[in-house]
């Protein structure tokens, strides 16, 4: 068992005042997973504290370690592991909605080493590029699997014929697609293409129906698991006009 007096690689996914100096920050730490930690006198003004501060940022590699169990733990070290990024626009607020997402749903202490990495990568394509969506459609899809939802869509879920690109089908979340005859459809309903079906299957570059069919999936199976609390994150984008998340 990896002992939390050790660093180790993490991230900052929220922060907030408390009390007079003091901050409480979410963290999300490579071997021990979330971890509420309190950060004494991180709000000074004066000696190593607006140091320690600019570092207890969204998006700022980090190393550092905590002591104690339960709700809270104290931070005991920190330390930079790597130029910050530089998130803009789409980016930034892509970068939110990936942290948001693992605030409501990963439980505290519970590690996920891969998801870890995948979030990395998933910021450095950010980074790299305005086109938000793959880099999305990858985490969201990682992190459902990390939490045990892993839906088929390479078959029918109740006959388990191979999808078929001349067919229609609907999603039952976090279950998988069932073919539908298209007069059978209830108003309202969004039929998903077999050949957007399987273009996601197939990876690669994909079509405008297929994204829109892909976010689709995405945003459904994350609602059926996220309640029905609205994500911040999401509001920000539309009041932005952004249609990445």
């Amino acid at each position: 068992m990896f002992d939390a007096g050790q660093l180790q690689p993490a991230y900052v996914l929220h922060s907030r005042p408390f009390r007079d100096t003091s901050l409480i920050v979410d963290a999300w730490c490579m071997y021990t997973g979330r971890q509420t930690l309190l950060v004494k006198g991180a709000r000074k003004a004066q000696g190593r504290q607006p140091a320690k501060r600019t570092l207890l940022q969204p998006f700022q590699p980090l190393q550092l370690s905590y002591r104690g169990r339960g709700e809270m733990s104290l931070l005991t070290q920190i330390e930079g592991a790597g130029v910050p990024l530089m998130l803009q626009g789409k980016a930034l607020f892509s970068g939110l909605y990936m942290n948001e997402l693992l605030l409501r749903l990963l439980p505290i202490a519970d590690p996920h080493v891969d998801l870890f990495a995948y979030y990395q990568a998933g910021l450095n394509h950010l980074q790299r590029t305005q086109d938000v969506e793959p880099a999305l459609r990858s985490f969201e899809s990682s992190l459902l699997m990390e939490l045990g939802y892993h839906v088929d869509l390479s078959c029918d879920m109740v006959s388990r014929a191979p999808i078929n690109a001349k067919a229609g089908y609907l999603l039952i979340a976090l279950q998988g697609v069932q073919e539908v005859a298209l007069g059978s459809v209830a108003a309202g309903a969004m039929v998903l293409p077999g050949v957007a079906l399987l273009e996601l299957l197939a990876g690669g570059e994909l079509s405008p129906q297929a994204r829109k069919v892909g976010k689709y999936i995405a945003r459904t199976n994350l609602d059926a698991v996220l309640g029905d609390k609205p994500l911040r994150s999401r509001e920000l984008f539309r009041q932005l006009d952004f249609n990445g998340s």
